[in-house]
């Protein structure tokens, strides 16, 4: 499973690059890890490692270790304790090979920068949220924002697909009547009918791993986000 779980990580590596980027930040790229040297928006870590050889040294020498600080250890190897980090989450990382073929009775499509604003607010979980995605992801080569219409709600859920072949990622997801299982159902194929036939990548915790296996997901292995 390493191959898949590295593609997994550097995948959402290059994602969480993107978010950065558009706030100005400088970042590194490498075979070890990818990482930031400044403090990164909410809910995107600091450093994702990429390799399972990378050191909890090669980590931390790259970025500010102070408070607030967070690394994505996409293996599941470090302990980070000593320095003074502790688990935040701890998740696992998913393979799709073949979408989920059952309706889930909502429209997808890929939105444009016209409905970005209001798609952000449909995905925050609070106002502060709304500045973390700007609309300069639109421009991103293989990043596609998608939204589902449900009845008279035309964001009912989304999502936001990552492609960096040979896989492409999903993240970002979001339903407002909380089913997961259906809204990982909805993307998948969503997603498919956008970008071909090519394997998906995720990762989630708790109960997200079992609504996105239940959507046809396979468990890769365990992921560990540290904070300081």
């Amino acid at each position: 499973m390493t191959d898949r779980i590295a593609l997994a990580a550097r995948n959402n590596a290059q994602w969480c690059d993107a978010v950065c980027r558009s706030h100005g930040l400088t970042t590194v790229l490498d075979d070890l890890a990818w990482t930031s040297r400044t403090r990164t928006p909410p809910y995107y870590p600091d450093a994702v490692t990429l390799s399972p050889l990378t050191s909890e040294y090669d980590v931390l020498a790259r970025i500010d270790p102070g408070d607030g600080a967070s690394v994505k250890d996409s293996w599941s190897r470090f302990d980070l304790t000593t320095e003074d980090f502790a688990r935040l989450v701890v998740g696992e990382w998913l393979w799709f090979d073949t979408p989920d073929t059952g309706a889930d009775g909502r429209v997808w499509r890929r939105i444009d920068g016209a409905e970005f604003t209001a798609w952000v607010s449909a995905w925050a979980r609070d106002p502060e949220d709304a500045a973390i995605l700007r609309a300069g992801l639109l421009d991103e080569p293989g990043v596609h924002v998608l939204a589902a219409t449900d009845g008279d709600d035309p964001f009912a859920a989304g999502a936001i697909v990552n492609v960096t072949a040979p896989v492409a990622g999903i993240s970002n997801t979001f339903s407002r009547d909380a089913d997961e299982v259906r809204t990982w159902r909805g993307v998948t194929r969503a997603a498919h009918e956008l970008v071909g036939t090519m394997p998906f990548v995720a990762w989630e915790a708790g109960d997200g791993v079992m609504a996105a296996v239940q959507a046809g997901g396979e468990r890769l292995g365990p992921l560990t986000v540290w904070i300081s």
